[in-house]
């Protein structure tokens, strides 16, 4: 299983594995460098949770069914998007506000065989909580820049603002496929693997 594609994607959820559709949600990801910014459209998500204050979301613009049969990331175009939640915010216990931290942000954006993963981290606003059937919530004043890559892999970003409205179920299967699919990405990315196999 592997994924490929070029956009910096984040949610108008389809649920992985159930395709039951959400909230519509959205990601803009604008270049602080460059002027270059980001909009996709996003069809497939999925969180899974580990405790009351850690979670993983997960979003793709990538179809599920596509990212499910995807033998190679050469055989798929778009992103996957994770983002990490290590700290719920309490009122009155933890900072409330855009310039605190309470999750990290991780995108493979895939072109054609090539990968760039960026990186970097913001606070999201939660709606619900982990462990109820759906989860996300709103991120405002992120920011990501391109950790790693390929070698053809062209940034067109650099230093990026993150922002996003983050809405998806509760689906073990889903987020595993994508959390798969990043992580080969992130091989491939840092040389350890090829796009065409692990």
């Amino acid at each position: 299983m592997s994924s490929t594609g070029l956009v910096l994607a984040l949610l108008l959820p389809l649920a992985a594995g159930c395709s039951r559709v959400l909230t519509s949600s959205g990601v803009r990801v604008r270049s602080s460098e460059r002027g270059a910014m980001l909009e996709p459209r996003v069809v497939s998500s999925g969180y899974r949770w580990q405790d009351a204050s850690t979670a993983d979301i997960y979003v793709s613009d990538i179809p599920m069914e596509r990212l499910a049969g995807a033998d190679t990331l050469a055989d798929l175009s778009g992103s996957i998007v994770r983002i990490h939640m290590f700290l719920r915010p309490r009122p009155g216990r933890t900072p409330i506000e855009t310039t605190a931290s309470s999750v990290t942000i991780h995108c493979a954006v895939l072109a054609r065989g090539e990968v760039g993963i960026y990186g970097g981290g913001g606070f999201l606003f939660p709606s619900g909580k982990p462990g109820d059937d759906s989860f996300g919530g709103s991120i405002e004043d992120g920011s990501v820049r391109l950790l790693v890559s390929t070698p053809g892999f062209l940034d067109q970003l650099g230093a990026a603002e993150f922002a996003a409205g983050v809405v998806a179920p509760e689906d073990e299967s889903a987020a595993a496929i994508m959390e798969h699919l990043f992580e080969h990405a992130s091989r491939v990315a840092r040389g350890e693997a090829t796009a065409t196999g692990g």
